[in-house]
């Protein structure tokens, strides 16, 4: 039994966005920490956690849309 090669044309994308995992990951281990913090009465410690998760966030969105930038550039090139 012959198996189809698959190529990244033909590959099957997926719906939702490459970033979505990591941001979710990152905003839930935030919250756990700031859960954690507040439970010891730091209180200052949680605006530091939501800057940080911001930061986190934002740039993996903006490493996504690089990379899909790239890969679009890449593959209108292979074509012409």
């Amino acid at each position: 039994m012959s198996y189809p090669q698959t190529t990244p044309e033909k590959a099957p994308r997926s719906a939702r966005p490459v970033w979505l995992l990591p941001v979710i990951m990152t905003v839930v281990t935030g919250v756990i920490g700031m859960v954690l913090v507040a439970g010891q009465g730091l209180y200052w410690m949680i605006a530091v956690i939501a800057v940080v998760d911001a930061l986190g966030v934002f740039t993996i969105v903006r490493s996504a849309r690089i990379n899909a930038r790239i890969h679009e550039a890449r593959a209108q090139e292979i074509q012409t």
